[in-house]
């Protein structure tokens, strides 16, 4: 791809190579357009490619172009592709988030549990460790990168049981503390390897998956007041959160959860 002519200060991420996957909204599009401004080259991967492009237009001409990449996490073929072709064009793999993700709000209603289950499990677990193998090979090669996996509170707590969410058996908390774990086996796993593995673990924020609950304006006000700051979070702030595991100057930090809540797990 042609680069675009600009002069920019030096950003905290300057001519990394970072992939995010979930791109297309939420956290994964607020993280890209943070990536962008910080001086990185951004592939930015989803199921939607017509939000993705609207996605690289925003950036504006003071950063390097967005690619928009489709790619399923949940298939090994797309995951292994997307960063061999990101080895191919850049030579190397700097950072990798791992946004994608879905509730099993977002499944078919008329599924059965298992049915529903297996979706979410595949999408948040099996998606983000697929991506995480293909990456750690392609880091390997160039003596380290940042991995930064998106789980939530809820792979750290229960839901509440003052909201609606789950009977128990939902397999959103169930897939989040996968993927905690599955950061802190790896982080001290590859650490050697000079290999930084963080997963970051939001509170309830506004974003496309929240917001068939955030609708309901009592349900809205209770999610509201179990956090002590009494608001939710927007997307931006936890993706200055991720900007920081990223970049070099948590040079120190791996194998960590950190949590972005509004207080909501100090409580």
């Amino acid at each position: 791809m042609d680069e675009r002519t600009f002069t920019m200060p030096n950003g905290r991420l300057q001519d990394k190579i970072a992939l995010v996957t979930g791109a297309a909204s939420g956290i994964g599009r607020a993280t890209v357009l943070r990536f962008a401004r910080e001086g990185a080259h951004v592939i930015a991967t989803d199921l939607n490619m017509q939000a993705l492009q609207a996605l690289a237009a925003e950036a504006g001409a003071d950063t390097h172009p967005i690619v928009p990449v489709l790619c399923d996490v949940t298939k090994v073929d797309d995951t292994t592709r997307v960063v061999a072709d990101a080895m191919a064009q850049y030579g190397r793999l700097d950072v990798l988030v791992n946004s994608a993700g879905i509730t099993p709000r977002t499944v078919d209603p008329a599924a059965d549990i298992a049915t529903r289950w297996d979706a979410v499990m595949r999408v948040n677990a099996r998606g983000t460790m697929l991506m995480c193998h293909a990456a750690v090979a392609a880091m390997q090669q160039n003596g380290g990168g940042s991995i930064v996996n998106i789980a939530s509170i809820m792979g750290l707590v229960g839901y509440p049981t003052s909201l609606p969410f789950s009977d128990g058996f939902s397999a959103y908390p169930q897939s989040k503390g996968a993927v905690i774990q599955l950061t802190r086996d790896l982080g001290v796993r590859v650490a050697a390897d000079g290999i930084r593995v963080n997963a970051v673990c939001p509170g309830f924020v506004y974003t496309a998956l929240t917001a068939n609950v955030t609708g309901d304006p009592a349900v809205h006000t209770k999610m509201q007041e179990l956090h002590p700051m009494g608001r939710l979070g927007q997307p931006e702030e936890i993706a200055n959160v991720i900007l920081f595991l990223a970049s070099d100057e948590a040079s120190f930090v791996t194998g960590a959860a950190w949590t972005v809540d509004g207080g909501y797990t100090a409580e």
